[in-house]
């Protein structure tokens, strides 16, 4: 053999060499993805298309103290107002991008929930008026609410609207105490509107009247059942008893303008 033909033979076996680790390393990669350190959690919950809001909702057995917690994490905006606060109601703006970490920040004791209300001109069940007063008492600031029965909601409504600064979804939210054989009881001094834009969402849970609610100074039995008998307006319509202790649910009323989520995700990069 030439010394031309063995140059061409090691060459060709060199490319055959070559040619297989290139399979082989594409195939380890297309069955061992691995994660960017980029990658957001996703919410596993199904996308909701159209123009209108919708109603996401998300049990959790963490305390009322570790939910304000995480939230102070976030790049959040607090829309509660005085009044709201000292009626336990705390309203959050929030990026679309985050109720991933939000989810996964409070460990779930219940499959999440969702709710496409669209555009809802007449007043809807934000939060259907499930949650029994059973004679615990409703606190409110130094005060107390005089009601020993009913069940607690929140009521709303909301529509999309072009302003000045673009896009934006009308949600007015309004608390209320069903009574059974009588009309609703809103509660009007709480009656308030928001706009939410492309991008952002309505983040909603409990209060104690305090920013950020602090952990109870007394863990005893007698004192868990105290505070389990009282609590504010959202205090009570929030909490969720689990096996462990007491749970919370977070509420969030999420804007929608025809786009899909993965677009959304690409606008936002």
């Amino acid at each position: 053999m030439s010394w031309r033909d063995t140059r061409r033979s090691i060459e060709s076996l060199l490319l055959l060499i070559v040619l297989g680790m290139a399979g082989f390393s594409c195939k380890s990669n297309s069955t061992s993805p691995v994660a960017t350190p980029d990658e957001r959690p996703r919410v596993s919950l199904p996308d909701v298309e159209g123009h209108g809001l919708a109603i996401r909702t998300h049990d959790t057995t963490e305390p009322l103290e570790r939910i304000h917690e995480i939230i102070e994490d976030l790049p959040a905006e607090r829309l509660t107002d005085d009044l709201w606060s000292s009626h336990g109601i705390e309203i959050i703006r929030i990026r679309e991008s985050d109720q991933a970490f939000v989810h996964a920040r409070l460990p779930a004791s219940s499959s999440p929930g969702l709710r496409w209300h669209g555009q809802a001109i007449t007043w809807r069940n934000m939060l259907p008026a499930t949650v029994a007063i059973n004679g615990r008492t409703i606190l409110h600031g130094q005060d107390e609410l005089e009601h020993d029965r009913g069940n607690l909601g929140i009521s709303g409504r909301g529509w999309s609207m072009m302003t000045i600064d673009g896009p934006r979804i009308l949600v007015e939210l309004a608390p209320l105490i069903e009574v059974p054989g009588d009309d609703p009881d809103f509660l009007p001094s709480l009656r308030r509107e928001f706009l939410i834009g492309p991008g952002d969402v309505l983040l909603l849970v409990g209060g104690s009247g305090v920013w950020p609610h602090p952990p109870p100074e007394d863990t005893s039995d007698e004192a868990m059942e105290e505070s389990a008998s009282r609590g504010t307006f959202g205090q009570l319509l929030f909490r969720r008893g689990t096996t462990d202790g007491t749970g919370q649910r977070v509420l969030m009323i999420v804007p929608r303008f025809g786009e899909s989520r993965a677009e959304g995700a690409i606008a936002n990069n």
